[in-house]
């Protein structure tokens, strides 16, 4: 639950995108073209959470259907937050550095959602399972969206996850706009693949990669049996420093590799540590990197 404090903070924030582009109903963010009035366009029928200011009162009382206008000038921005929810998000010890991957991304993606519904944007959000919210607009669709998330938060996760095949299936129904991607990326299938469909549908990715703190610094030692979770497959190691230096190598390369994937589709990424709340991610990792303004 948002606190009254933090939901004051994120009201006057947007989520930024690289791409301006008109929508298909009236909404709170300026079209990027300059220099002509704001012109009536279409009608479109009312929906739960648009503001009742635009709905044409004429029309609703010659055929009692409820419109709302929409002008040339003026554009939403479709916004899409994708939560992975595959097992290997959740911890699989009881350890205090642990943090829990899941919970982390359920949060930001209530806490983005906010900030989407309060700009006026058209909000859908799907978790792995295919859980599915949206699209909403509007404040008061945020009630319904916290109930969502705690139902799929209660939900079990994807034994395994085809992290390629769930992005590319998005893909083909998704409007064009802004797509908050929250995974891990630890994925066996060409996750690439998944994200380049995102991007040729017209969504600007943007990859939230949250990984845990034993993660990014693992605290092992000795001789170790490691089971993947997803897969059952299981592996006996000796830890030692030279191969904690191994890894932290090896986990650079990997993180960069999944940079370069999605900023070749034209998108963004931002590694985030789940131990970190998701107030602090949101009011400092993503404001500097100027996700949110």
């Amino acid at each position: 639950m948002l606190s009254e404090s933090l939901l004051a903070r994120l009201r006057g924030l947007t989520l930024s995108t690289a791409r301006r582009r008109r929508g298909t109903t009236a909404g709170e963010r300026r079209s990027p073209r300059r220099g002509r009035s704001i012109e009536f366009a279409d009608y479109r029928a009312y929906s739960p959470g648009d503001d009742p200011r635009r709905i044409d009162w004429n029309v609703f009382a010659r055929h009692e259907r409820a419109v709302v206008k929409l002008f040339e000038e003026e554009e939403d921005l479709a916004v899409h937050i994708l939560v992975d929810q595959s097992a290997s998000m959740f911890p699989q010890a009881d350890d205090a550095r642990t943090g829990a991957k899941f919970d982390c991304a359920a949060e930001l993606a209530l806490l983005l959602g906010y900030v989407a519904l309060a700009a006026g944007d058209a909000l859908s959000v799907q978790f792995s399972t295919g859980r599915t919210f949206g699209p909403r607009h509007g404040l008061p669709a945020f009630a319904d969206l916290t109930r969502f998330i705690d139902d799929a938060r209660a939900a079990a996760p994807n034994a395994r996850l085809n992290l390629a095949g769930w992005l590319a299936a998005y893909a083909q129904r998704a409007r064009p706009g802004l797509c908050l991607l929250l995974s891990d990326f630890l994925d066996e299938s060409r996750w690439q693949a998944g994200v380049t469909a995102l991007g040729a549908a017209g969504l600007e990715v943007a990859a939230l990669h949250v990984l845990s703190p034993d993660e990014l610094d693992p605290s092992l030692s000795g001789d170790l049996r490691l089971t993947d979770v997803e897969t059952g497959d299981a592996q006996e190691i000796s830890v030692d420093e030279s191969l904690l230096a191994a890894y932290q190598r090896r986990l650079q390369e990997w993180t960069a590799e999944v940079a370069a994937g999605c900023r070749r589709s034209g998108g963004r990424w931002l590694l985030v540590d789940s131990s970190q709340s998701p107030e602090r991610i949101a009011l400092h990792e993503l404001r500097k990197a100027g996700w949110l303004a």
